[in-house]
């Protein structure tokens, strides 16, 4: 019955996703696709869910390193991982993504942890970040350093 029911919520956040897109018809549209050499359906499911969180981890990554970088970050759907999903608590679907964003062409600037909590109707909460690492900034790239992350 659990089962169902996460299915359930994916099919719900995906059909939320669909209409939102629609709605935003008079934006720029690029295609972006799935990487083809998914074929397992876990790996089918991870990035699904890692499309439907994408725009979320990413203002919250930008957000975070805004304070100690200036330049562009950029946060790629194949630089995050799904580290943990479960039901935390009755009623809602936890999810950890970890991610490694990028400045210039792939260059790691750090790893970081974020949760969400997920209601049955598709909210999503950041419930948790945490960042874990921090990768040495290319010399070109350090003009952009604002400060050290501690």
């Amino acid at each position: 019955m659990k089962k169902y029911r996460l299915i359930i919520v994916c099919l719900l956040i995906l059909l939320a996703f669909l209409l939102f897109g629609l709605g935003n018809r008079n934006r720029k549209s690029t295609i972006e696709t799935f990487n083809v050499d998914s074929i397992t359906k876990e790996e089918i499911k991870d990035e699904l869910v890692i499309a439907l969180f994408i725009e979320d981890i990413t203002k919250e990554i930008k957000g975070f390193y805004s304070e100690y970088y200036s330049g562009e970050i950029a946060v790629y759907n194949y630089e995050v991982i799904i580290v943990d999903i479960g039901k935390k608590e009755p009623g809602f679907i936890s999810v950890k993504f970890g991610v490694t964003p990028q400045v210039g062409a792939h260059n790691p600037l750090g790893y970081d942890e974020l949760v969400y909590r997920v209601d049955s109707s598709g909210n999503k909460e950041l419930a948790g970040y945490e960042h874990l690492k921090n990768y040495e900034v290319p010399e070109k790239f350090q003009k952009n350093i604002i400060k050290p992350i501690e």
